[in-house]
């Protein structure tokens, strides 16, 4: 059930989608953004310090769902999960980005992709180390080739992608070599 909170924040998140396209999000004001979403200033400020806040739980709220949708089973199926998660809440993100939130949403949800990919059979023969080389690099190059698709109007089907990004994070694993093998 929709409480006056929720849609008080989808009133606002709704308006700030609509502004974003006309102007930059520094250049929203309080009253323009109450206007177009149909609230009052009194009932903004009962909720929220600035409209940096309407995004901050925007962003919240991506990342719960994201916790709560995607499971990790096989790479292929945690990886087109991850693209279908995306492309649903597009509209989310193409608002996170244009105001500018694209580190905080890389740190949100990479946060809960890594701790998805220590369940990876993969990780569990790597040292600590190497186990958080890999997950940082594949989490923060997965997230930013899914952003970078919806950027660009999501020009191959989810299952494409899925494939092209499975088949590329299938190369073979060699270890490190240790700073004495080096030469």
């Amino acid at each position: 059930m929709a409480t006056p909170t929720n849609l008080t924040q989808e009133s606002l998140f709704g308006a700030i989608a609509r502004l974003i396209n006309k102007k930059s999000f520094s250049d929203i004001s309080v009253s323009e953004l109450t206007r177009v979403a149909g609230i009052s200033r009194p009932t903004f400020y009962r909720h929220y310090h600035n409209i940096m806040d309407i995004l901050t739980v925007a962003l919240t709220s991506l990342q719960q769902d994201f916790q709560a949708t995607v499971t990790f089973h096989d790479n292929y199926q945690y990886i087109l999960q991850t693209i279908l998660f995306f492309q649903h809440h597009h509209t989310t993100v193409q608002v996170l980005l244009q105001a500018g939130q694209e580190t905080a949403l890389q740190q949100k949800v990479a946060t809960t992709m890594a701790e998805l990919s220590y369940q990876k059979n993969s990780v569990a023969a790597l040292s600590d180390l190497e186990a958080q080389y890999y997950v940082t690099y594949h989490t923060t190059g997965l997230l930013s080739v899914i952003l970078d698709w919806i950027n660009n109007g999501q020009p191959e089907s989810p299952k494409a992608l899925a494939r092209f990004l499975n088949d590329n994070s299938r190369q073979f694993y060699k270890p490190m070599p240790k700073k004495s093998e080096e030469g």
